[in-house]
């Protein structure tokens, strides 16, 4: 077949064609989880951000042991011991013990409910529930499932859908892909620009787009593996499967002889102390029965994406299980090496940076790809107004609206007061109500370019008044927690103060001057884009 033949031309028009309607249908999603996934890099510095200014540690006091607060702790509250109960391990940048355990409901045979609390590890106070502060975890859970009961389903799906429509972009430009690598044309019309820049983003992106695609549909589409596996291998037994690939739970049930637990945190220090071991949380199984088991689990601080886990038997310290470098799984190990990869966990903060970075090109490379669509299909005489008023919205509204919603989501875990009653549902109303209103303004907008502009300059305003409130209300906790070593309240600062530059020199460069307002508008219509 001669390379520009009529159907190899008819094939390729046919893949342009599939690439930009497949974009157009799932940009939206996808803008929300490559903008999510790029804020939630940051994830534990905005939990530090958001919390420690209303609960702040005092690191001039020794920690408490942990014997005491988990005793401690099971007074408090009815807990259901015949389960498990996870601890993770304070950070230097959540520095908190968090509880995650099931308790028992005030009425008699009440089912029990999952719960997670943040406690000091000076004091052995419970400062918050884990949810109480609900940003960071709320962004975190756009990203790999929309905050919806089987949302990761359908991320799965979109990111499937992204997979193909990166493999066909790159089909699309493989024969000039060396040849105008680095085209940008800034002397030409402005959709010439739009198209290098979506084209030379794309291409710079390639190897990091491959992985968070590959790694994405892996991890959120699991259970279509798991499902294969079980029914045609396993013959439909699951935990055998999670014990082949070193998931082991306990069945045993709960002994009614009671032991004393004092050996099992003895089993954990001497865990800690071996070399090349960070300590990440432990859990308990049966607490306090003879049967008791606990399992340790931490990072190898020296091979790449490697978790060192062993489970003992509190009775007499017997191994029952340990996965480390010399012992590992292999579908395990795969696993963790998607994860370490994905959320950039193997390196340091510059990884991260550059990590989100890459994530905001390829948010504007969505953006673009709409706006080249918007602008070709304008220019057609027989294309239909409505479908095109539909992408705008989605686009403008859709991406410009998730853009504001984020300012005010931190704005929101700024100014609601810690104690309030279902402040998580007042954070996640808010976030959707101005999404929502952003883009009911955004279906009938005539001058694109004023708009964008207006919004970024409205995200601006936002997360200037949440600097003003973040020094206004807690000045004095935000000094003292940068001199006890927690960088991450003023680091975040530092980061709105660096996007809020971003989008007022962005709408500076999209702003019209009052002079040619008028023009502008009248130029700009559904008619020619």
């Amino acid at each position: 077949m001669k390379p520009d033949s009529p159907v190899q031309h008819k094939v390729v028009k046919n893949l342009i064609e599939a690439h930009s309607w497949l974009g157009l249908i799932i940009s939206p999603l996808l803008f929300l989880v490559f903008w999510a996934g790029a804020v939630t890099l940051f994830h534990d510095e905005i939990a530090q951000w958001a919390i420690t200014p209303h609960h702040p540690v005092d690191n001039t006091q020794a920690d408490i042991p942990l014997v005491k607060l988990v005793e401690q702790k099971l007074a408090e509250y009815p807990v259901d011991q015949a389960g498990r109960f996870r601890i993770n391990m304070p950070t230097e940048l959540v520095p908190y013990y968090i509880f995650y355990f099931d308790v028992f409901g005030d009425a008699p045979q009440s089912d029990r409910q999952s719960m997670a609390i943040l406690v000091d590890p000076k004091s052995g106070e419970t400062v918050a529930g884990k949810d109480d502060f609900y940003l960071s975890q709320f962004i975190y859970r756009l990203h790999y499932n929309l905050d919806l009961p089987g949302g990761s389903y359908l991320i799965g799906v979109v990111t499937l859908i992204f997979l193909f429509a990166l493999v066909s972009g790159i089909f699309i430009h493989a024969r000039k892909l060396l040849k105008h690598f680095f085209l940008y044309r800034v002397d030409k019309q402005r959709r010439d620009k739009l198209l290098d820049l979506h084209t030379v983003v794309g291409v710079m992106t390639i190897p990091f787009t491959l992985m968070y695609a590959l790694s994405g549909l892996i991890l959120n589409l699991a259970i279509v593996f798991q499902l294969a596996f079980v029914v045609f291998i396993y013959q439909g037994d699951r935990q055998a499967l999670f014990n082949d690939a070193g998931f082991n739970r306990t069945s045993e049930p709960r002994s009614e002889t009671s032991l004393d637990m004092s050996n099992a945190f003895t089993l954990i220090e001497q865990t800690k102390q071996q070399s090349n071991f960070e300590l990440r949380n432990i859990i308990f199984h049966h607490y306090g029965a003879d049967n008791a088991l606990v399992q340790v689990r931490g990072t190898d601080t020296v091979n790449f994406a490697q978790r060192d886990e062993v489970t003992y038997r509190v009775q007499d310290g017997t191994v029952m299980d340990k996965v480390n470098a010399d012992n590992y799984n292999v579908f395990r190990q795969g696993r963790d090496v998607l994860v370490t990869l994905h959320f950039s966990n193997f390196a340091g903060l510059d990884i991260r940076i550059l990590y989100f970075i890459l994530a905001m090109a390829i948010s504007a490379m969505i953006v673009t790809g709409n706006m080249l669509w918007i602008n070709k299909r304008s220019a057609q005489r027989q294309s239909s107004q409505r479908s095109i008023a539909i992408v705008t919205a989605m686009t403008i509204g859709g991406c410009g609206g998730i853009i504001v919603a984020t300012a005010v989501g931190f704005l929101c875990e700024r100014l609601l007061p810690a104690t309030l009653s279902g402040r998580s549902e007042w954070l996640v109303g808010c976030f959707v109500t101005s999404l929502l209103l952003v883009m009911l303004c955004s279906i009938k907008v005539t001058d694109i370019k004023r708009h964008l502009s207006q919004l970024l300059l409205l995200t601006s305003g936002i997360l200037i008044i949440t600097i003003v409130a973040d020094w206004l209300l807690f000045s004095e906790q935000i000094i003292a927690l940068w001199q006890s070593g927690y960088h991450g309240v003023i680091g975040i600062q530092v980061g709105m103060m660096l996007v809020t530059a971003v989008c007022l020199w962005t709408a500076n460069k999209l702003g019209v001057s009052p002079r040619s307002q008028p023009a502008m508008v009248k130029n700009i219509t559904p008619a020619n884009g």
